[in-house]
């Protein structure tokens, strides 16, 4: 994989729901996207999680700090069409030093739209900074993943339904679009602006039911060192062919 620079990161996530108008299951319903106060957002059609994205990170010996663990204020947008959150992600291995974030999560007539713009509290190692999309073991597991790549074909991968033990990480590698379970009624395609790192993991071994598609700002195994200067960027949109609606907090 590739090592990507500091400074600004640009990803640019559509995700959309592809077969499930053919067959009218979705023509009735709407997508909730719920915000926690921390800032992670999931996606649901009625009852069912189709997704979970979050903004996370890896401290030293890949310490996970997960967005569930941060504080943030939360205002309304200027023109009251979302939410805007303004906090700290702590990270355990850094001696009170964590990730400054402000995220915006709009809502638009069939999609979403969320950006980060991050900057470190003080001096941190980290191996890992990241968006990660997140999806449920027992509703994609057994389904396959398609990655076009800059060059070559299409790669298709197959998403376990048994844990494969010591081998959690599926896929990685530069991607340009994804596409999950293409052609089924919870069809989910992810298209990036621009082509970006890749990981697809299995979370299970970690006792996480989850496939996990991360796109890295940082992936390091010796971890690198940042500062108070860094910056990063993330963006992305989640589209949907239904209207998507906000809740809470």
């Amino acid at each position: 994989m590739s090592r990507l620079q500091a400074g600004t990161v640009l990803v640019s996530v559509l995700v959309a729901a592809a077969s499930a108008a053919a067959n009218g299951v979705w023509a009735q319903e709407t997508v909730s996207a719920k915000l926690d106060p921390s800032g992670m957002v999931r996606l649901y059609r009625g009852d069912v999680q189709l997704a979970m994205i979050e903004l996370n990170a890896h401290g030293t010996d890949w310490t996970h700090a997960p967005q569930e663990s941060a504080t943030a204020q939360i205002s309304d947008l200027p023109d009251r069409t979302g939410k805007r959150f303004e906090g700290t992600l702590p990270i355990p291995t850094a001696a009170g030093a964590g990730i400054r974030f402000i995220e915006s999560v709009k809502a638009l007539p069939q999609s979403l739209r969320l950006e980060y713009d991050l900057s470190m509290t003080g001096a941190l190692k980290l191996n890992g900074l990241q968006l990660s999309v997140n999806l449920p073991v027992a509703q994609y597991g057994g389904k396959d993943l398609t990655i076009a790549q800059v060059e070559g074909d299409p790669e298709i991968v197959g998403l376990p339904l048994q844990q494969r033990e010591n081998n959690f990480q599926i896929w990685n590698g530069e991607g340009a679009k994804i596409e999950i379970a293409k052609g089924a009624e919870d069809a989910i395609t992810i298209e990036l602006r621009a082509p970006t790192d890749v990981v697809v993991q299995d979370l299970r071994q970690w006792e996480h039911p989850v496939f996990e598609v991360r796109f890295p700002a940082i992936m390091e195994d010796g971890g690198r060192d940042v500062s108070a200067d860094d910056r990063f960027h993330l963006d992305l949109t989640v589209s949907l062919p239904v209207p998507v609606k906000l809740q809470g907090p």
